[in-house]
């Protein structure tokens, strides 16, 4: 493992750098937590806090791509954020750095379940050098920590048929990032390949395990909207 270099790599379950991507996590939730607590009753404490969080996850942006160029292993098949947990990337920035508040819908969804699976079965389209190891376990535990910020400090929440909606938005977005797949020679959301991880949510050739993967999101999105619920029939009419 060298600080900067591309190899796709997917990480076995149990296996150490499997450990070492939880521990990594539960480090960061962990001083998510620390700080989070201590101002929770103060709303510009919060509101500053959560400036400099999304600065910080600017600033890992930045420096993951500017260097990617300036080593030349930067590639639109590879590097864009067009997979589901890239664009959640991008809805944190949103959300934290600039308070987009409708970031937090998509997020919630997107976020939470793309962030478990990714933590789940590991797989590291850019590369496990240590600074992408590092990067991919930030990212992707953090669009898991950032919604879960957001409902239990902030006190947000998902209406009742927000999961529909954001079934609706991942279906509508097939089509154009499966032509952008077609143009650039790319594999995108795994709209022209699955990924190269075990699931038996993932079976079959093209695109038959496509519908297995509209069925796999719905069934996570009701299930965590069950899991929400009694928080979401108490919310104070905030729009889903």
């Amino acid at each position: 493992m060298t600080f900067f270099q591309i190899e796709h790599a997917v990480y076995d379950m149990f296996s150490t750098p499997w450990f070492g991507g939880i521990a990594i996590t539960a480090a960061y939730a962990l001083v998510v937590y620390f700080f989070s607590n201590k101002i929770k009753h103060d709303d510009r404490a919060l509101t500053q806090f959560e400036r400099v969080w999304g600065g910080l996850l600017i600033a890992l942006f930045l420096v993951k791509h500017v260097q990617l160029i300036a080593i030349g292993d930067w590639s639109m098949t590879e590097n864009m954020e067009l997979h589901l947990c890239g664009m959640s990337r991008l809805l944190s920035i949103l959300l934290l750095a600039f308070g987009v508040r409708w970031a937090f819908f998509p997020l919630f969804f997107w976020g939470i379940v793309g962030g478990f699976h990714s933590l789940l079965t590991p797989e590291l389209t850019g590369g496990d050098s240590t600074f992408m190891y590092i990067e991919y376990y930030i990212i992707h535990g953090g669009i898991i920590i950032i919604p879960l910020y957001f409902v239990f400090v902030r006190q947000r929440m998902i209406g009742q048929w927000t999961w529909a909606k954001i079934i609706a938005l991942n279906v509508a977005m097939m089509l154009p990032v499966y032509f952008i797949n077609r143009l650039i020679d790319a594999n995108y959301m795994f709209l022209i390949d699955p990924p190269k991880v075990e699931s038996i949510l993932i079976q079959g050739p093209w695109p038959y395990y496509l519908i297995g993967f509209v069925g796999a999101g719905l069934l996570h999105y009701l299930l965590l909207t069950g899991l929400f619920w009694k928080r979401i029939k108490s919310n104070d009419g905030m729009p889903s």
